[in-house]
């Protein structure tokens, strides 16, 4: 196994370990590197061996479960002309269940990134790629005739992002059973078909 596997590896049962601390209850200040080695088994010279220190750590959970989440966004982005309401809550619930089994620790990070340095750039970076990313895809759908053109696109594309995020924040994490869950699926495609596509379907 070379040494970038061997990494991941060390990383993924890391995450595996602070997902289960958090879901028990643990904070973050409860989360330091003994207490994290401890529930993953493994020892502290091998985190040390791949992890500069804790902050190195939680920067690579952070670019993982983004990484992971922004793929599953390219469904959304790529809807188009005649886009239907089921197609977008589709894609939506794409994006939130990949985040739901992550928001605990996702809500962690992005608190930590306010003052952990080694944090708070991929976290910007991320944000400013998702609001950019929503932008271009309001722009195209303007330009298509099936978004709204009086909508100012980058300020919508900020405010829907900013909402989806701290949505799966606020709301998700807390969301207990399946019911709930769904239910907030559909009011976060209600408003999101209601500000970018019943424009169209109004039209029609």
């Amino acid at each position: 196994m070379s040494v970038p596997e061997r990494r991941e590896e060390v990383r993924d049962q890391l995450l595996l370990a602070a997902e289960r601390l958090l879901a028990g209850g643990e904070g973050y200040g409860e989360l330091g590197v003994d207490r994290l080695v401890a529930e993953a088994a493994i020892g502290r010279s091998t985190f040390y061996k791949y992890f500069a220190d804790k902050g190195d750590l939680l920067r690579s959970w952070f670019e993982l479960i983004s990484a992971e989440i922004a793929g599953t966004s390219e469904a959304w982005l790529a809807l188009g002309a005649g886009v239907t309401y089921e197609q977008l809550r589709a894609a939506l619930e794409q994006i939130v269940r990949a985040y739901r089994p992550h928001a605990a620790l996702m809500t962690m990070l992005y608190d930590v990134a306010r003052w952990e340095a080694s944090v708070a750039p991929a976290v910007a970076e991320v944000e400013r790629r998702a609001a950019s990313d929503l932008e271009r895809h309001i722009e195209r759908g303007q330009a298509g005739g099936w978004i709204d053109p009086d909508l100012l696109a980058p300020e919508t594309a900020a405010w829907l992002s900013w909402l989806g995020e701290r949505g799966q924040h606020q709301l998700l994490r807390n969301a207990s059973g399946e019911v709930r869950a769904e239910a907030l699926i559909d009011a976060y495609a209600r408003i999101v078909w209601s500000t970018l596509y019943a424009f169209s379907a109004a039209a029609a």
